[in-house]
């Protein structure tokens, strides 16, 4: 979530019937979903789907459960967070704790869902090579 409008490849202010409900106990109105890129220092762009414009907003803020339905495990531990995804069992460090917050570090994060679709396919194939006695790589194509 963000209210950052700029960020936002193509905004359409919908004022979707939603809102985020804070800590504070205020009610924050979602005006679009859409797809952000934050361009990093030393690493090829960041893209994010699904994010929630919400120009109420002091701070960006990352759902923990929408990774959770995105097949991910959150990880908070000794003051890092981290991703690991389910399926494919890849951990990565994607922020640290500054004060009460953990605070995502765009430069370390990396394209998990780009990496996921590659090592989920090999997993498949060392699956079947298993499943059918071991047989060649080369075979398995073939099959």
């Amino acid at each position: 979530m963000t209210r950052d409008k700029e960020s936002f490849s193509e905004l359409e202010e919908k004022y979707l019937k939603m809102h985020i409900e804070m800590r504070d106990d205020g009610k924050y109105s979602v005006t679009d979903v859409d797809t952000i890129t934050f361009q990093r220092k030393h690493a090829a762009p960041l893209t994010l789907k699904n994010v929630m414009h919400v120009p109420r907003l002091t701070k960006n803020l990352v759902s923990i459960s929408m990774l959770e339905d995105r097949d991910y495990d959150v990880i908070f531990s000794k003051g890092k967070v981290f991703l690991r995804h389910i399926a494919t069992g890849q951990v990565k460090k994607i922020g640290i704790r500054v004060q009460n917050l953990y605070k995502i570090e765009v430069e370390d994060c990396a394209t998990l869902s780009s990496k996921e679709k590659k090592m989920l396919s090999r997993d498949v194939s060392e699956l079947w090579h298993r499943r059918l006695g071991h047989l060649h790589h080369g075979a398995l194509k073939i099959l």
